[in-house]
């Protein structure tokens, strides 16, 4: 008989009291250790979102942002009202009279490469800023006439990378360089959705194009637009192409040219409605900041949330730039045809003396802007960039050149808009090679163009390599073999924006068209 001893039994429960303690003691502890590890961890996560809310803010100050911009996100109701919130002022909308917003929802987000916008207009205005002597040396300009001695083209400093991209190759580290933007955010969707359209419409011709997109080509006058309207004609047909120079009729409106830069984006709207055009140029006035909502987009680096009902048109942004001075020097001689070369700085003074006679959208002194300087940086601010008007003093011979307007105040602003604009345009074709192999390949790209022979439209000249003009001949416009040294190097200052703007918009041009993702 087994008797078990009390001793061991009172003894034996004692100690297994004293384990349950022990492990109730040790789990206490772990919970603590685990409740402690949570709690710094939640803790860290708040800190590192405030921190990154707070550097982001401070960012778009800097950028001249308010703090309500950065509080917004997607809206996932269509039917919210409108939010939209002022562009800087040096950025003014100068569309004609007052527009309703025709975008149903807008929230606006940060654009993600805004920071490399930031980099652009930084990298450009630190080149505009060099004294003027400085800047003709960067850019090679007193080396035989820009050819070298030897018959190779001076580059200079070569800020743009352009001897490599001139020649085909891509720059090593063009991914980081400090002047290439990014492409507008939508520019392939949109470029795919115009040439599916295009491609539809000529086959049917009883096809509305309600789904819209379209190119806005933004004609400077003397820079390869009427070459350009032939091509639209001939690849997407003259039905799809307003008839006078691919610039559309307003309504109600006896006038060829309904001068479209004025229009209001409504009337825009309207148009795209009545008319299956794939295409509208704007000559006369300035490039309106508003269209760029048209296609999502913001001069501040923002998207602007298309229209889910798709009841706006939708633009591909296209334009040619010619070298500033050819370009002006070509004018003179179009527009002042018979003038003698003595006369050239007469015409350029009489034109600009006209300047506060033009008003956006009407028929008074609409010509007198092809005579100004800088008239890129002009045209893409909105209009903004003054030009003051002076009468030549007592020293100062009639036949002179006006002088130039230096004073930052008046520049600056007006040449970052500029600048911004410009970053949302979805093609710059160089004037000099829009018909040449490169300029063939991009305009295939985007817009589907083919064809390069000219074989629909107006216009006068060589019509198989793609280079036509209004009326007349064309004609040697070289500034540098018509006017003399110090005529040439005046005028040149003078332009000293425009310079940095049309070989800026090359090298991008050129990158993007031999660079793999850019």
């Amino acid at each position: 008989m087994n008797i078990r001893n009390p001793m061991n039994t009172r003894f034996g429960r004692r100690r297994h009291n004293r384990q349950q303690q022990q492990q109730r003691l040790s789990s206490f502890v772990l919970d603590r250790h685990y409740f402690v590890i949570q709690i710094t961890l939640v803790l860290v996560t708040i800190f590192c979102i405030l921190a990154w809310f707070w550097i982001h803010i401070a960012t778009g100050l800097r950028r001249g942002d308010s703090v309500d911009d950065w509080s917004g996100g997607r809206l996932s109701s269509s039917s919210v009202e409108v939010v939209d919130e002022d562009h800087p002022s040096s950025f003014a909308d100068v569309t004609a009279g007052p527009e309703k917003d025709v975008t149903t929802t807008i929230v606006q987000e940060p654009y993600e490469t805004n920071l490399r916008i930031d980099s652009v207009v930084a990298f450009l205005m630190n080149l505009a800023e060099l004294p003027p002597q400085q800047l003709w040396d960067t850019f090679g300009m007193d080396d035989d006439k820009n050819d070298g001695s030897n018959g190779k083209k001076s580059y200079g400093k070569d800020p743009f990378s352009l001897e490599e991209l001139e020649q085909g190759h891509c720059p090593s580290g063009i991914n980081t360089a400090e002047w290439l933007p990014p492409r507008p955010w939508n520019s392939e969707e949109l470029s795919s959705m115009f040439q599916s359209k295009a491609e539809e419409l000529k086959t049917d011709k009883e096809a509305r194009n309600e789904e819209t997109v379209l190119i806005w080509y933004e004609h400077i006058s003397k820079a390869g637009g009427t070459t350009f309207c032939g091509l639209a004609k001939t690849n997407l047909g003259q039905s799809l192409v307003p008839k006078y120079f691919c610039m559309p009729k307003r309504l109600d409106s006896d006038l060829a040219d309904g001068r479209v830069g004025s229009w209001t984006n409504e009337e825009l709207i309207g148009y795209t409605k009545r008319e299956s055009h794939l295409l509208v140029a704007n000559e006369w006035d300035p490039f309106s900041h508003d269209k760029l909502k048209l296609s999502g987009r913001t001069l501040d680096g923002k998207k602007f949330p298309l229209d889910p009902q798709h009841t706006s048109p939708q633009l591909l942004f296209v334009t040619t730039l010619r070298d500033p001075l050819d370009r002006l020097l070509s004018a003179y001689l179009f527009f002042g045809a018979g003038e003698s070369p003595s006369d050239f700085g007469v015409w350029i003074r009489r034109n600009i003396g006209r300047l506060p006679k033009y008003r956006i959208g009407e028929k008074g002194a609409f010509r007198c802007n092809i005579a100004r300087y800088n008239v890129i940086v002009w045209r893409y601010s909105g209009g903004n960039l003054e030009h003051p008007v002076s009468r030549p003093s007592s020293q100062q011979q009639e036949t002179q050149f006006p002088l130039p307007m230096t004073d930052g105040k008046l520049w600056r602003d007006p040449f970052e808009s500029a600048i911004r604009a410009l970053s949302q345009q979805d093609l710059i074709l160089p004037m000099d090679i829009m018909s040449k192999e490169e300029g063939q390949e991009a305009m295939r790209r985007l817009l589907g163009w083919g064809k390069v022979a000219i074989k629909e439209g107006r216009g006068k000249g060589d019509r198989e390599s793609g280079h036509i003009v209004t009326t007349g001949k064309i004609q040697n416009s070289n500034a540098r073999e018509y006017l003399n040294e110090e005529e040439y190097r005046f005028l040149w200052e003078a332009n000293w924006l425009d310079n940095i703007l049309v070989l800026w918009c090359r090298a991008v041009f050129l990158a993007r068209l031999h660079c793999n993702n850019i």
